[in-house]
């Protein structure tokens, strides 16, 4: 099932070192020469970017990728958001292009402003058309600093795509985008500040920054399109000119479920091969034999299979779709469905791994943390969830049409976009304000999840998924809203937990065939996996010992 291209090289020392105990420095080295090995890989092209091929959409969803979560970053940064901005405009630079492709030149995208977030609409940098014809890029508050990219000096030049608001005679030509060189591997260039962040708990070091400009000049050329190009509407050619957040979305939510595969590939192997004593039988045991490990485990087996289905199904509609609204929603919708699965299923795998689940080395609690990145980035999966839940409640959007009408999941789906509606229809124009604010914004990720749900198993259906498979996903679905299914659709507290139970064991003896199907094995590294690797890792952990090694040594009193 998972993409095998870089199967070789997650199994070369490069992938395999465990980065933890490595300097400051040296941590984030590695993770630029892993990003770099993998764009040497994959070879991409301009036209792969710019399309989204199915060679681009191979890199994307990689699980190399989920070795380390900084590398993943700089290269949906690079790739995704610099360059496929850059080849949005056709009178690019073809010799920045070159470098950028060959991952010579690292690409960074300044959008979002720490004063403004998700309401970039509203970001304060400017870029002053002078006399001379260059533009003067500059930070007019401490809210207008661009927030997250990496972009302090890094061993490796470094361009970025920065928005600001364009002003050609005083006059607000609305944002765009324009090339600016940050440095040069070494050096900041004059006038650009960039402050390092303090790390993110528990994952890899990418150094996030806080970027400051002050009377920066650039070329007139470094501006992405023409100076006159402003359009009618500036909420449209805002949209358009980040059309690349929007393949961002799609990405996201691929590399989530690449995550999955990997917690779910250690958590179940780790079940397998960890053994108590019965209290019955007095003999070992397999913890994987009890119920507590079985659900979780093939719970979330049977989702990455109907997830799978989903994601291959979401990449065609998006790539065919011809307005990018259309693919924001089908993009928005998977990202969500897949974070909102994932994120439970982190929890659960984790904690069924004991202790074990805690430590970074056994890649888990690692992923979990990448992906709570990866679903902020690129579209928080709150911010459009609501978004998009209120275009369907207002019928500015219409989901995709189900091919089972009569099927639970869009009755349930159904259910709560007419119950929203009905929120807002009774409310009337004075109170729906407050009626959206308290009665819907606090639950659109469930609409959005419920049409996703709904698609994902549809899509299951469609692409010939094992049955089974699809009943526990199902079973899964009913579990998270069984007030809804028990109150609309008959089905009882017991009812629901024998439509789990009886999928559950029904699925249980395919579990080690269903392990090997993900096609994971060589991206993990966790040692809790197999006796051999344990024993491998506990050599290597720093020792501390007493005494000169002789066969018999005694402790003397000391309190």
């Amino acid at each position: 099932m998972a993409l095998t291209k870089s199967a070789a090289l997650a199994s070369t020392p490069l992938f395999q070192i465990d980065s933890v105990a490595l300097p400051w420095r040296d941590r984030i080295k590695l993770s630029y020469d892993r990003a770099r090995a993998i764009s040497r890989l994959y070879d991409l092209n301009m036209n792969d970017v710019l399309t989204v091929s199915q060679k681009y959409w191979a890199f994307q969803r990689d699980p190399i990728h989920t070795m380390d979560g900084a590398a993943a970053t700089l290269l949906t940064i690079h790739y995704n958001l610099c360059l496929g901005t850059i080849s949005m405009f056709p009178e690019s630079k073809a010799e920045l292009v070159k470098k950028l492709l060959a991952f010579e030149v690292s690409g960074q995208y300044c959008l979002t402003e720490v004063g403004h977030g998700l309401d970039a609409m509203h970001l304060e940098t400017t870029a002053t058309l002078l006399e001379t014809g260059e533009l003067e890029i500059n930070t007019p508050t401490e809210a207008a600093a661009k927030f997250m990219p990496p972009t302090t000096p890094c061993g490796m030049p470094c361009v970025a795509v920065v928005f600001a608001r364009l002003i050609v005679h005083g006059v607000d030509k609305g944002i765009r985008a324009i090339l600016v060189p940050l440095h040069d591997g070494r050096e900041m260039f004059p006038g650009i500040t960039a402050k390092a962040l303090s790390p993110r708990g528990g994952s890899q070091p990418v150094e996030h920054a806080l970027t400051y400009f002050q009377r920066v000049r650039v070329p007139g050329r470094s501006l992405l399109g023409q100076i006159d190009g402003k359009a009618l509407d500036p909420k449209t050619a805002f949209t358009h000119n980040i059309f690349r957040v929007v393949v961002g979305t799609l990405s996201m939510g691929a590399l989530a479920l690449s995550g999955l595969h990997v917690s779910s590939y250690v958590a179940g192997t780790y079940s397998m091969r960890r053994v108590v004593n019965d209290s019955v039988t007095h003999q070992p045991k397999p913890i994987i034999a009890f119920s507590t490990q079985k659900i979780p485990v093939l719970t979330a087996l049977a989702q990455i299979f109907v997830l799978e289905a989903f994601c291959n199904q979401t990449y065609e509609v998006f790539v065919a779709a011809e307005n990018i609204q259309e693919k924001h929603f089908i993009a928005a919708v998977f990202k969500t469905t897949v974070c909102s699965h994932a994120f439970q299923n982190f929890s659960a795998l984790g904690d069924r791994c004991g202790a074990q689940g805690l430590f970074g080395v056994n890649q888990i609690s690692g992923v979990h943390v990448n992906i709570r990145g990866a679903s902020i980035a690129e579209g928080d999966i709150l911010g459009i969830s609501i978004r998009f839940a209120m275009d369907l409640i207002m019928g500015r959007v219409s989901a995709p049409a189900s091919s089972d009408p009569t099927g639970i999941l869009f009755q349930h789906e159904s259910s709560i976009r007419a119950e929203f509606r009905e929120i807002v229809r009774s409310a009337g124009k004075t109170h729906s304000r407050e009626a959206v604010d308290s009665l819907i914004l606090p639950r659109c990720q469930e609409l959005i999840c419920a049409v996703g749900d709904r698609l994902a198993v549809e899509a299951a259906r469609q692409r010939n998924v094992d049955p089974l498979l699809i009943d526990l996903y199902i079973a899964s679905v009913v579990k998270e809203d069984a007030a809804w299914f028990s109150e609309h659709a008959r089905l009882s507290q017991g009812t629901q937990r024998r439509m789990e139970r009886e999928a559950v064991e029904a699925l249980y003896p395919q579990l080690q065939s269903m392990l090997e199907r993900l096609e994971i094995a060589e991206y993990v590294t966790a040692p809790i996996v197999s006796d051999e690797r344990w024993r491998s890792h506990v050599r290597g952990l720093p020792s501390f010992k007493g005494g000169n090694g002789t066969e018999s040594a005694v402790v003397e009193p000391w309190l």
